[in-house]
């Protein structure tokens, strides 16, 4: 497996845990759903630099890789989540 697969499986991964940490801080910290898109954003922007480093990889080369894997994980797992949360009266 090449230096990029490695990159697009964690962020693949890591997605589905920022999905959760959105969640979180959008019910426990009643952040606005703009404040935990946000926050998605910026855990995805601070990976690829992270991944970027340790994979020895030009950071625009590794904000690309995975890009769409991420956001559309990310996006599918926290409002799955969400609707669950919603469902079962853990969310306002």
């Amino acid at each position: 497996m090449n230096r990029s697969e490695k990159i697009w499986w964690v962020k693949l991964t890591v997605s589905i845990a920022v999905a959760g940490l959105t969640l979180v801080a959008q019910i426990y910290f009643e952040l606005s759903g703009m404040s935990s898109f946000m926050l998605g954003v910026v855990a995805y922007l601070g990976l690829s630099d992270l991944l970027s480093r340790a994979m020895s990889v030009d950071r625009y080369s590794g904000l690309k890789v995975g890009v769409g894997a991420y956001f559309f994980t990310w996006l599918t797992a926290w409002i799955l989540q969400y609707t669950y949360a919603r469902i079962y009266g853990l969310a306002p």
